[in-house]
């Protein structure tokens, strides 16, 4: 395939096919990448304006992440904040879950108590959806007085991620061909093909 070369006039289909699959795998995959970088920084920068996150000494941005999907679930990518824990024995690797100042314990890997860790909340996916009013519930007690229960409020819609996504609509695709062709150009260049 190196020894054929491909008139730069040509169009961008016949440099397509004259790739490798791996070269054309890499491609796209580099241009995903590219592409939920781009928009996970438009989600920082909505998170940041929305107003949530003043006050509480974190970095909250990093609850924000971008992944490109497998290729054997073909070719897409992801922003999100839902959470997602690598490991749950140990919540070693909690994905956009903010570490708060409380503390907690919790039963770890074989049994064990550890001691004095934070715990992890997924702030982000309740503030870009907002929360139901939460109530603590009624406590009875034999021979003692009856405790009611009360609100404890909620949290209101942020929606940092929905404005993320209206913002994209127009623009994902023409980035995706325009960052994809010019890698395509750029692996044809680099075997010879061009």
């Amino acid at each position: 395939m190196g020894s054929r070369n491909i008139d730069i006039d040509q169009s961008f289909g016949s440099v397509y096919k004259a790739l490798d699959l791996k070269a054309q795998r890499k491609a796209m995959r580099s241009a995903m990448r590219r592409e939920s970088n781009r928009l996970r920084k438009k989600a920082v920068d909505n998170l940041r304006s929305s107003g949530i996150g003043p006050g509480t000494g974190h970095n909250l941005s990093k609850g924000i992440r971008a992944r490109v999907y497998p290729e054997k679930y073909g070719a897409g990518f992801m922003v999100t904040v839902k959470p997602h824990k690598a490991n749950r024995k140990t919540r070693q690797g909690e994905a956009s879950m903010h570490r708060n100042r409380f503390y907690d314990d919790h039963k770890g890997a074989r049994g064990k108590t550890l001691k004095g860790t934070k715990r992890a909340l997924p702030i982000l996916a309740w503030a870009e959806e907002g929360t139901d009013l939460r109530k603590t519930k009624t406590k009875t007690k034999v021979f003692t007085r009856k405790r009611k229960g009360h609100a404890t409020g909620r949290m209101r819609r942020y929606g940092f991620m929905r404005k993320t996504d209206n913002q994209a609509e127009q623009t994902v695709e023409q980035n995706l061909f325009r960052d994809f062709q010019n890698n395509i150009e750029r692996a044809a260049r680099k075997q010879g093909l061009l």
